[in-house]
């Protein structure tokens, strides 16, 4: 799934950019448009841009690509560093305001992790363990798991998934309000 805009993995804030700005930053600096009087146009055009950006990355370099995420008026793209990745992405989509940034893993890793997380959650429940979300980070850093009680629960998925790239936090289950 595209991250094409602060996700809750990502703390609603924008991402944590995991070791900074790689040397292969492609941002043109250009404003996008003028973001004044109601709902920016152009946030939808960057999101638009995000969407083609994904599913072009996935397809054609899914060792290297982790995400997009929209900040502000750019593009942010987390990858393995990929000289050729970055080549293809500035040739797709010139102009673009468009920066890289170095990921340890690629999204088709951690997808297979989270689904495994996800496949798990009988098991967790008949434990003990609450899990309530399951998300893969689009900075390419880990697979978020929202569980009910962080000490016990972390404890118990080092145990089952090891040193897997995992970031276990507090998150109760998500109640919808009667009305």
């Amino acid at each position: 799934t595209t991250a094409a805009c602060a996700s809750p993995a990502s703390g609603g804030g924008g991402p944590a950019a995991p070791g900074g700005a790689s040397g292969a930053s492609d941002t043109t600096g250009r404003a996008v448009g003028d973001t004044s009087g109601g709902a920016p146009v152009d946030q939808v055009k960057l999101a638009r841009t995000a969407d083609r950006i994904d599913a072009i990355l996935r397809r054609d370099f899914p060792r290297h690509y982790a995400g997009v995420v929209l900040s502000g008026h750019r593009l942010i793209v987390y990858r393995r560093p990929s000289a050729t990745l970055d080549a293809a992405l500035r040739r797709r989509f010139p102009g673009a305001p468009v920066q890289m940034r170095d990921a340890p893993h690629a999204a088709r890793e951690l997808d297979a992790l989270a689904a495994r997380v996800r496949g798990d959650i009988g098991y967790w429940r008949r434990r003990g363990v609450s899990v309530t979300s399951v998300a893969v980070r689009s900075d390419g850093t880990a697979v978020e798991v929202g569980v009910t009680g962080v000490a016990r629960a972390s404890a118990a998925l080092r145990r089952r998934y090891g040193s897997a790239p995992l970031k276990v936090v507090e998150a109760g289950p998500t109640l919808i309000p009667a009305r």
